[in-house]
């Protein structure tokens, strides 16, 4: 899936987080901050691709998140050579692998909260950095005025406008609660990430590091096995090319609904309230 399906399916999952949250923990978030939510998991739904050079989330804080990405790359290349079996495919494993598996994804939620608790500056800078993208990538897939005058599609000022997102929520004293929150909303983001990999013809290791009998293999129960086998979630004539026209049609229908249910998502309490005051 392309970075627009990414950023909106990633944002109704956000949304959807944060009201979850707000109900479990009391807290009163309102539209303003549901939208916040929809915009860190556009942001989370992106990170998986920081595995991949020239990415959205590899290119969106310039050096920092490049660093960000060859690190993860370094990491999944380790972890593929570490853990392969004979019946893995050729390969170094860096794009689609590690940063694409679902433990990879809570293991990374858990560091961000473990280190919200020595200093919310950790939180705050997750939160740039996550935050960055997927303004970046809601603004470029967007209707155009929003392209046309606030130029959020490009980098550096998705850059900006996520730094003074951040400030005001640590202005507002917010800050100091959202550390769990925000390695929650990772998790989530990287999960719908890894969903929407697996619509695709493409796939992702969701079992990793299990041993599974490989795909192909005819030898049954003496096949040596494969931990990174590629698994979807949709039947092999649903899935579609990632990048063929067909697909982009497809994933332009994701982010349109996606974007509508969010839009609904908001709305919501507001016509709930207004229906019970009729």
């Amino acid at each position: 899936m392309e970075a627009g399906g990414h950023a909106y399916s990633g944002a109704l999952a956000g949304a959807l987080t944060s009201s979850a949250i707000g109900a479990m923990t009391g807290a009163e978030l309102g539209a303003a901050g549901t939208a916040v939510g929809a915009l860190v998991g556009a942001g989370a739904a992106l990170l998986p691709d920081l595995d991949a050079d020239g990415a959205t989330a590899y290119r969106s804080a310039g050096p920092i998140t490049g660093i960000v990405g060859q690190a993860f790359q370094a990491l999944a290349r380790v972890a593929y050579r570490r853990t392969r079996l004979p019946h893995d495919s050729p390969g170094d494993g860096a794009h689609r692998g590690l940063v694409h598996t679902p433990l990879f994804a809570f293991g990374l939620g858990l560091l961000i909260a473990l280190g919200a608790l020595i200093s919310p500056w950790v939180t705050a800078i997750v939160l740039v950095l996550v935050l960055a993208p997927g303004i970046s990538t809601l603004s470029r897939s967007g209707p155009r005025w929003v392209r046309r005058n606030l130029h959020t599609h490009k980098d550096l000022p998705a850059l900006l406008a996520a730094g003074l997102l951040t400030a005001g929520l640590t202005a507002s004293g917010a800050m100091n609660g959202l550390g769990w929150y925000a390695g929650a909303s990772v998790t989530v983001g990287m999960i719908v990430h890894s969903a929407g990999d697996s619509a695709t013809r493409s796939g992702i290791p969701w079992f990793w590091p299990l041993r599974r009998r490989c795909a192909k293999c005819k030898a049954g129960a003496a096949c040596a096995g494969s931990r990174w086998r590629r698994s979807h979630l949709l039947p092999e004539m649903l899935r579609w090319r990632v990048g063929s026209k067909s697909g982009k049609q497809i994933e332009r229908v994701i982010e349109v609904v996606c974007l509508l249910l969010v839009v609904v998502w908001l709305l919501l309490p507001d016509l709930a309230a207004l229906i019970n005051a009729s």
